[in-house]
């Protein structure tokens, strides 16, 4: 299958409609580019984990980096396919502020025959980075994936 950049942006939007914890979070697909997808959130006052410091709790920055990550595997695939998180792993350095948007880059590192590995970076205006993560993700293949999964994100027939 073949997609513009544009064409991958709006099939990771639809993907995300399909999340409910991305439609809780208000998560925004922002772009992609051959390198990756950027995610973001607006760090809502709702999710603060310290509210004296108005600090976002790090469960935010967790589905945010797996979403990112999930998504970038999806986009890395040859065919899009369904790809269940395996591990996620996150190095804070710093806390995340409320009130400001929140964004998430990831890409794919590597693809196996049965997985996907891939990296991400949150950080804020700033551009000072709040978190880095990696996240595996196992290929279900086209066996295992719902007929018409590609389809109805990218709105096209899938090459088979």
């Amino acid at each position: 299958m073949t997609m513009t950049n544009q064409q991958k942006l709006i099939g990771i939007r639809r993907f995300m409609t399909l999340i409910p914890h991305c439609k809780a979070l208000n998560m925004q697909a922002v772009d992609v580019t051959e390198e990756g997808v950027t995610l973001s959130l607006q760090g809502d006052p709702s999710f603060m984990g310290n509210a004296e410091k108005e600090l976002i709790h790090g469960g935010v920055l967790s589905v945010l980096m797996d979403t990112a990550c999930g998504s970038a595997a999806i986009l890395g695939l040859p065919e899009p396919e369904v790809c269940p998180t395996i591990d996620l792993r996150m190095d804070h350095y710093r806390a995340a502020r409320a009130n400001q948007t929140i964004y998430c880059r990831a890409w794919v590192t590597r693809q196996a025959r049965q997985i996907v590995f891939t990296e991400g970076l949150i950080w804020q205006e700033e551009d000072l980075p709040i978190a880095k993560g990696t996240g595996t993700f196992m290929r279900l293949g086209p066996e295992r994936t719902p007929k018409g999964f590609a389809e109805r994100l990218f709105g096209q027939e899938s090459a088979k």
